[in-house]
């Protein structure tokens, strides 16, 4: 499981991918700093309109700029890793990217996203990569990498069976049997 700190260390280095996957953890630990980041943020703003507009000049408050409010940097720095992870949450649990445009959709859109974000990773390799947790097997039940990787090495043999040997590869694969067999079948002889 990802814990904040790496979680936050994803979402950065991967600001601008679109491509991969984000897992749950990942996503929600940073919706977590964010929003915290966020309330701090307006609790500044709230305080300094505060503080103008009660300094007795009413038309101090129009004095003010968009970069005087820390909401606004706030919003600059947040906006571009949150929307790539976003993204790459979408693709983990096995949809478009391409559905964080529900943003556009009033009401319905921001739930439907939500709903979206909390579904659990697909467990199915895609054109956005394998699960970063374990892969499931058959029953449902995790496969570990090494179960994984062996199998797809496998595949890899078959789709390169109707591939013509060279003699460099009919010489390696003789001299792998022939090692093979003389450490796993032939018992070795014991010097004594």
């Amino acid at each position: 499981m990802t814990g904040p700190l790496a979680a936050l260390n994803l979402a950065f280095v991967h600001i601008f991918s679109f491509k991969g996957r984000a897992t749950r953890a990942e996503f929600w630990w940073v919706t977590l700093v964010f929003t915290i980041l966020g309330a701090v943020a307006v609790g500044a703003d709230a305080m300094m309109i505060t503080a103008v507009t009660s300094s007795g000049d009413p038309a101090a408050i129009y004095g003010l700029r968009p970069f005087d409010f820390y909401t606004t940097y706030y919003s600059l720095i947040t906006a571009i890793p949150f929307t790539t992870l976003s993204v790459r949450r979408l693709h983990d649990a096995g949809f478009s990217g391409f559905f964080w445009l529900l943003n556009v959709v009033p009401f319905v859109g921001p739930i439907a996203l939500f709903v979206m974000y909390c579904l659990p990773s697909s467990n199915k390799t895609s054109v956005h990569g394998t699960p970063k947790g374990p892969v499931a097997g058959p029953a449902g039940k995790p496969v570990s990498v090494d179960v994984h990787k062996r199998a797809m090495q496998g595949y890899a043999t078959l789709f390169n069976s109707e591939k013509p040997l060279t003699p460099e590869m009919q010489a390696a694969r003789k001299a792998e049997i022939s090692d093979y067999y003389r450490s796993k079948v032939l018992k070795p002889t014991s010097a004594a």
